[in-house]
Formats: structure tokens, C-alpha cells, sequence
């Protein structure tokens, strides 16, 4: 069963942000209060979704601060975005987690680059400005460099943290990518389809923090699902590829 509370109206809405939340009662009440202050502050017209699948005390939260709250009470990062898109009213969308990890003033900077004509913005958190101990090691190290290598080679692109969880995208460009996954493999068929359809990419350095509450992420079941989504992505590239070049020659 869904729950929602209210929207602005769509004409009104420049921006939607959508935020996955599972269980994030630590954080998700400093995370709105940083997104309203910004969005108040740079005269933003926006709305704020909250897919929530919590057993917790973020569904209250969420509801005491105006969030727009779908309540799916289903797993999958994925999913959580997909139900939250479905009911976006805004022009462009920004993502992000409401963990704690992210600053949400990025936000005026990320719609400055999609009000200049990007399709899809997306952080790189691999900076000077990564807080001590914010990624576990195994995953600063080897697993997000080594995946974002991985998918550099087989599927193309320049972005160096492809799982960076904050992104912005107008809507136009997320009508034409058609997403259909719904765990963490999302994140790569996201960059993959904006590969794909070479829409206008841009990376921005952002700050990141270390995250407040439990990590969701399963470091080798999750990175194994990027990695098979990855190599199914390039062989069914190839195989259209061969198709329209035999195509061609008859």
C-alpha cells in the first residue's frame, strides 16, 4: 500500500528531489532541514519525496518536515527511485541519500549546470574533501575504483565514481532512458543509459561525510551486481551493434 502526503502543484514544481529511505530515523530530519533551508534560500520551487520503506521512525519524521511521502515498504535502491520518480512533479531531479553523507547545498549547483542545458549531473566523491573514514576502505580502494574502471571499459564514459549517490537529471532525459532495475545495480544502469544515449554528462566534486546510522550496502553481493549488470549491458551492446551492421549490408 502507497501513502502520500501533499504535492505542489506540477506547474509550480522546478525541481523534485527524491530521497530512498530505509530505516534513517539518525539523519533524515537534518537532511530536510538542510534541503528546505536551500531550496528557501535560493528561491528554489521544489518539492521534496521521500520513498520510504522504514520500519523506524523516518516515516514520521518525513511527514513533520512536508516531505511528499510514498510509503512502498519494499527493498531495492532502484525501486525506492522508481516509485519515487513515478510521482515527481518536478521539471529536473535531484537524488541523494538522506544518511548524513551528503551535503545538500550542492543542489543550487547541480541545477545550475541542467538550467545551462545538462542532461544529467552526477558527484565525484573522490576528492580532498572525503571525510576520514566516510567509505570503508575496501570499497575507497578497490571496490568503487575498481568497478568505475570495469565499466569505463566495457561500457564507455569518463566517470570516475559511478556510485556516487547524488545526481541530478532533467526530466526529459529520464523519460528516455526506460529504467527497469530495482537493486543497487540502478546506479550503473543509470550512467549506462546516459552513455548509451550520449546525453551531456557532467561531474561535480562534492564533499562527503561519514554516514549517520547502518549501511545498507553489502559490499560483495552488491558489487557483484553491478558487475554482472555491466557485462550483460555490454554483450546486449554488442549483439544490437552486430544486428544493425548486417542490417546495413543487405
Amino acid at each position: 500500500m502507497s501513502t502520500r502526503t501533499k504535492s505542489p502543484a506540477a506547474a509550480t514544481v522546478e525541481l523534485s528531489v527524491v530521497l530512498p529511505c530505509r530505516n534513517e530515523e539518525l539523519a533524515i530530519g537534518q537532511s530536510l532541514r538542510q534541503i528546505t533551508e536551500v531550496l528557501t534560500a535560493n528561491n528554489i520551487r521544489g518539492e521534496v519525496i521521500v520513498s520510504d520503506s522504514s520500519s523506524d521512525g523516518s516515516t514520521r519524521i518525513a511527514e513533520q518536515w512536508g516531505a511528499v511521502v510514498i510509503k512502498h515498504n519494499q527493498p531495492g535502491y532502484g525501486l525506492a527511485y522508481l516509485k519515487g520518480f513515478a510521482i515527481a512533479k518536478g521539471r529536473y531531479l535531484f537524488m541523494a541519500d538522506p544518511d548524513g553523507s551528503y551535503d545538500f547545498s550542492e543542489i543550487p549547483n547541480f541545477l545550475n549546470y541542467l538550467r545551462h542545458g545538462y542532461d544529467f549531473v552526477i558527484g565525484n566523491r573522490f576528492t580532498d574533501n572525503m571525510a576520514r573514514r566516510a567509505m570503508p576502505p575496501l570499497n575507497k580502494y578497490v571496490g568503487n575504483p575498481l568497478l568505475s574502471l570495469m565499466f569505463r571499459l566495457l561500457i564507455g564514459g569518463n566517470i570516475t565514481d559511478i556510485h556516487c549517490g547524488m545526481r541530478a537529471i532533467s526530466r526529459q532525459a529520464l523519460n528516455k532512458m526506460q529504467l527497469q532495475t530495482t537493486g543497487m545495480e540502478f546506479a550503473s544502469e543509470m550512467i549506462a543509459q546516459a552513455v548509451s544515449l550520449n546525453l551531456t554528462i557532467k561531474q561535480l566534486p562534492i564533499d562527503y561525510q561519514r554516514r549517520l546510522g547502518q549501511s545498507k550496502l553489502k559490499p560483495f553481493s552488491d558489487g557483484w551486481r553491478h558487475l554482472k549488470f555491466m557485462l550483460n549491458h555490454r554483450s546486449l551492446s554488442f549483439e544490437l551493434e552486430r544486428f544493425f551492421d548486417s542490417d546495413k549490408k543487405t
